[in-house]
């Protein structure tokens, strides 16, 4: 997925301000809530090294665990935990996965 190029118009009339981009996530995290904070999202930042937070891929990662198969989680943006500008409001123009984040566990 790095270097993948990403359209910015849709058609003729749908168009995003400048490129997107793909941005593979180091280190994210599943939790129980919706995290709409700015500044519990900076937290978990600096005291975790967080990047991405979401609140659906636990159980896919627990059942892969059990199993012991390897597996990607493919998210797309949807918002920035509080953060976000009319810009990124714009993000859902594209259904195009922005954001991945890879898990394997050893044999």
């Amino acid at each position: 997925m790095h270097g993948l190029k990403l359209e910015r118009c849709v058609n003729s009339t749908t168009c995003l301000p400048r490129a997107p981009v793909t941005v593979g996530v180091k280190r994210g995290i599943s939790a129980n809530i919706y995290l709409d904070n700015a500044a519990y999202r900076s937290f978990i930042y600096k005291k975790f090294n967080v990047t991405l937070v979401d609140k659906e891929s636990a159980a896919v990662s627990l059942i892969c665990l059990h199993q012991r198969t390897p597996f990607i989680l493919i998210w797309s943006l949807s918002d920035l935990a509080g953060g976000g500008t009319s810009f990124w409001k714009e993000a859902n123009t594209y259904s195009t996965p922005l954001l991945w984040f890879e898990m394997s566990f050893p044999p």
